[in-house]
């Protein structure tokens, strides 16, 4: 562990509902992006105990502020204002704590995650993601292009990052119960390839299983020369299959075989990652603050 590690911040979605606020189904509503309007405190205090965790990095809580999302309520007319006020209460937390953390701003999928048929061509992705990009950027510390599931969808958000001027970090998952695999059906050495052309900052695996994320860790470090790690599910899968088909149920396949580990046991997981190469570790759905410290502890131990 000698190259110098960095720590992201972990779930929101996941962490909003767990303090027993309302988050609508990321599948036919808007999810976290409730919270924007409903709940902002707690959008706060999440980032703040991030913070305090020991996280170096916190993302604004916009994942559900897209296009396609928003209409889904009738709030299409709401994009710049919801993506603007998530970046403000990511600030807010860092002013509270007096610290010198950096805010990512995310560009998620467009549409329902793990879903690659609903990606869209890559002209359209690009024109929604510049919308996204040209409120963000100058505002936010790096753009964190996340839980990609296809390389054509990455490339859409790659483009619209072209001109900014600002670091850009990008995020792959993959399938639930496929190592080294996209929901796309596409190998991770593929989508890696396929992105070769950008400039990225680093590259990341998120929003899969600790386990699977581990064999990515060993890709990753074969494949790329840019700093890489990952941030993912407090959960491992127990039952992986091979195959390279798209699949519009890979969220299913993975809740079916997906059991649950504690922060303990994420951690030493992490380490694996680490030892494989990782210098950026952080988590992702259901982890919380106690992961995020206990991936402190065990850095700096």
């Amino acid at each position: 562990m000698e190259n110098k590690i960095t720590l992201i911040d972990g779930a929101m979605g996941t962490e909003i509902r767990a303090r027993g606020f309302e988050v609508p189904s990321h599948t036919n509503s808007i999810w976290s992006a409730q919270a924007l309007m409903d709940n902002p405190k707690v959008i706060v205090d999440i980032h703040k105990d991030y913070i305090l965790a020991g996280a170096e990095i916190i993302t604004t809580n916009n994942y559900a502020v897209t296009q396609n999302l928003l209409r889904r309520e009738n709030l299409r007319n709401k994009l710049e204002d919801l993506t603007l006020l998530s970046i403000d209460l990511a600030k807010e937390a860092r002013k509270i704590t007096n610290s010198n953390i950096k805010i990512a701003a995310s560009l998620p999928p467009l549409d329902t995650s793990y879903r690659p048929d609903l990606v869209g061509d890559i002209d359209s992705l690009m024109r929604k993601y510049s919308e996204i990009v040209e409120i963000v950027k100058n505002n936010v510390d790096l753009i964190m292009i996340e839980t990609m599931s296809s390389a054509a969808e990455a490339i859409g958000a790659l483009k619209a990052c072209q001109d900014t001027g600002m670091e850009v970090w990008l995020g792959y998952t993959l399938h639930g119960v496929r190592k080294n695999t996209l929901p796309s059906g596409e190998s991770l050495t593929d989508a890696l390839t396929a992105v070769k052309e950008y400039d990225i900052d680093a590259f990341l695996i998120n929003c899969c299983s600790a386990n699977i994320t581990a064999e990515a860790m060993k890709v990753l470090a074969a494949t790329v020369d840019k700093p890489f790690g990952g941030y993912a599910n407090s959960e491992i899968i127990d039952h992986i299959e091979r195959g390279d088909d798209s699949l519009d149920n890979a969220e299913d396949l993975q809740r079916e075989s997906r059991q649950s580990i504690n922060a303990d046991q994420y951690s030493m997981i992490v380490k694996e990652w680490i030892e494989s190469g990782a210098t950026i570790v952080g988590g992702c759905c259901r982890t919380g603050p106690k992961h995020i410290e206990k991936l402190y502890q065990m850095i700096n131990n």
